[in-house]
């Protein structure tokens, strides 16, 4: 079979602008909060291997709200704004307004102290990555769970942790994609 070399790529940019057009048309839900005003923060990122049972680490940019949108008995949850591609060094001093308005919109959660402040121990920094872990566990179950074809499958979000390097005690939060609408994900 032979393929008009021209025509596939034709075929292609198109695809591609109409997939870039549908991106752009979709609102930000977050867009009344403004997270584009909010100062970008420098974060290490660690992300879980399962197959290795190793935590590896990279260096990003964040823009995080102040005050958590909301609370349990045990975390308080904020808003957050992560680029897709950071970039190439987080320390540059132009990331603070490095293309927020396409950022992707995720919920970081941190463990609290009896007083109700963010828990910097180490043991704080533990429970958030035993929450990852455990996060992946689950995945791994319910990638297990669909093999024999329920009539609903189940599916898990990836998630990771950030630890906010340069604030005091280097508070560590858990992230996932923030998902609007009906919360059908682990």
């Amino acid at each position: 079979m032979s393929y008009d070399r021209e025509v596939v790529q034709k075929s292609l940019r198109e695809k591609i602008r109409r997939a870039a057009a549908s991106a752009i048309a979709e609102d930000d839900v977050w867009k009344k909060y403004n997270m584009q005003a909010i100062p970008a923060e420098r974060v290490v990122r660690h992300r879980y291997n399962p197959r290795t049972r190793q935590f590896y680490k990279d260096e990003t940019i964040v823009k995080i709200e102040k005050e958590p949108f909301t609370h349990g008995a045990m975390r308080h949850c904020y808003r957050m704004k992560k680029l897709a591609t950071p970039p190439q060094s987080a320390s540059n001093h132009r990331f603070h307004s490095y293309g927020w308005s396409r950022a992707l919109n995720y919920v970081a959660k941190c463990y609290l102290n009896e007083d109700g402040t963010i828990d910097t121990s180490q043991h704080g920094s533990d429970s958030v990555l035993t929450d990852i872990i455990l996060q992946y566990e689950a995945a791994h179950w319910a990638e297990e769970f669909n093999k024999s074809d329920p009539p609903k499958k189940v599916d898990f979000i990836r998630a990771y942790a950030l630890e906010f390097v340069d604030r005091p005690g280097k508070p560590m939060f858990a992230v996932e994609r923030f998902i609007a609408g009906n919360d059908s994900y682990g």
